[in-house]
């Protein structure tokens, strides 16, 4: 009977009977065929050529220049599956009115390890009204380091904000520029794990109390990479 290694379980013939060859063989072939990047033409040869598929599985595109990866439903970006995480807000969320205190951006969290330095960036969708505006705050866990930046409207609808900021909790206000108004910020950042693992958080509030809707909208969303 053939055994196999004991790393990736690949079948390999033992002892002197050469009938265990050809079995171990084909064991062989069909436990590293799987583990190849297949070569396609492009996306049409590949449809009509990949009959059986399961989840890791890689695949190159000739004609379009690129590989992507099986993620059990769906050929998707090998870029997004390298990446440590990626999150996004599926349902807009309605921040608590007159209020200025912060509350987690439901999906926009990112659980890590109690050591690594990670680099994080995204974009937010939001509406505010001029009165309230709006302010936005990172949590990190106990002993972690970080800096972000965020590019977006200044409070009061005036002047760009380019804003670095260090310390967990601590906000930098956006503009609003009235419900019906949606706008977009960009954020870049890198935290640096200090002994104790914990969740990377969003948190979102009015920066002004102010009775009016504000919104942190869907499509919202954050990638996240381990640099060390």
């Amino acid at each position: 009977m053939p055994t196999v290694t004991p790393d990736q379980g690949l079948s390999l013939p033992i002892g002197p009977d050469i009938a265990n060859n050809p079995a171990a063989f084909n064991n062989f072939v069909a436990g590293v065929e799987p583990r190849l990047v297949r070569q396609y033409t492009d996306l049409a040869d590949r449809t009509a050529r990949q009959l059986v598929v399961a989840e890791n599985e890689l695949s190159g595109l000739g004609t379009e220049n690129r590989v992507e990866v099986y993620n059990g439903t769906n050929n998707i970006s090998l870029r997004t599956r390298a990446n440590f995480l990626t999150t996004r807000i599926a349902v807009s969320q309605v921040l608590t009115a007159s209020s200025t205190v912060l509350q987690n951006v439901t999906n926009m969290v990112a659980t890590l390890p109690s050591a690594g330095l990670f680099q994080f960036r995204g974009r937010i969708f939001y509406e505010a009204s001029t009165t309230a505006d709006i302010k936005f705050a990172w949590t990190i866990p106990a002993g972690a380091n970080m800096r972000w930046g965020i590019n977006g409207l200044g409070p009061g609808g005036t002047n760009p904000v380019y804003t670095a900021i260090t310390g967990s909790g601590t906000a930098t206000p956006l503009g609003g520029l009235g419900v019906g108004s949606v706008l977009m910020a960009l954020f870049d950042a890198e935290v640096s794990m200090g002994g104790t693992a914990g969740n990377l958080q969003l948190q979102g509030a009015q920066n002004t109390s102010d009775a009016s809707v504000t919104t942190v909208f869907d499509r919202t969303f954050m990638e996240v990479w381990r640099v060390s």
